[in-house]
């Protein structure tokens, strides 16, 4: 399969041919990528930003924004089936260790992130498990929810947080309606009472804002003076 490899940091990635991934253990998942995000982490990736901290091997397939279609499964897996169209969490956990059986996925002792420190998704296929696919509904195609995948969980965690506090006659600001911004401002829609202002350099993000459910927008340009 076609793959797109970093092989040294600071170099542009090489799109390789590589071999498919294969089912090996019972809770393995491969998925035929139908879209796969470019973040800014990946870019700090190929210029070596996350080698002290994750230490992944290379040559490797970058890739950690990734949804598509399941194309086979292990003898364990009966959430999804081939077939389903879904998205993949970018984190990998067993479910087995201690951490997993408190619900503290992000500690798990045994997990992957790929596109980080493992094989990701830009290529045709990835190797996942079935606790990290996500099943769409139906009319929703891979390619325009992939990005969710670590943008959307990235804005959600952070509104989910502060939602307990944003009740009705409280006010939120946004400083910035970019890649995380604009889903941010759809989180604090969807799910507090908040009164929301979005502040951004430039015009067309601040139009965007207001139409995704910003009540004031003010432009990053200009000094303002704001009261209550």
């Amino acid at each position: 399969m076609k793959a797109v490899r970093l092989h040294t940091y600071g170099e542009n990635p090489v799109l390789d041919e590589v071999a498919e991934p294969t089912i090996t253990g019972p809770w393995d998942v491969v998925v035929d990528v139908g879209a796969a995000g470019l973040c800014r982490t990946d870019l700090h990736i190929i210029e070596g930003q996350w080698d002290p901290i994750q230490h992944p091997s290379l040559p490797y397939i970058l890739g950690h924004e990734n949804a598509g279609w399941v194309r086979e499964v292990g003898s364990a897996v009966h959430n999804v089936k081939p077939g389903d169209a879904v998205i993949m969490h970018p984190l990998t956990s067993c479910g087995l260790c201690p951490a997993c059986r408190v619900g503290q996925d992000s500690h798990c002792e045994n997990a992957t992130f790929p596109g980080i420190n493992v094989n990701g998704g830009m290529a045709q296929q990835l190797l996942t498990n079935a606790r990290a696919v996500v099943k769409l509904d139906e009319g929703l195609a891979p390619m325009d929810v992939a990005a969710l995948a670590d943008a959307g969980l990235t804005a959600y965690h952070a509104v989910r947080k502060a939602a307990d506090v944003l009740f009705p006659g409280t006010h939120a600001v946004v400083i910035g309606a970019g890649g995380l911004g604009h889903i941010g401002i759809q989180a604090l829609a969807a799910i507090t009472s908040a009164r929301v202002t979005v502040v951004d350099r430039s015009e067309q993000a601040l139009e965007l804002a207001k139409q995704l459910g910003a009540h004031h927008i003010s432009s990053a340009r200009t000094t303002i003076s704001w009261s209550s």
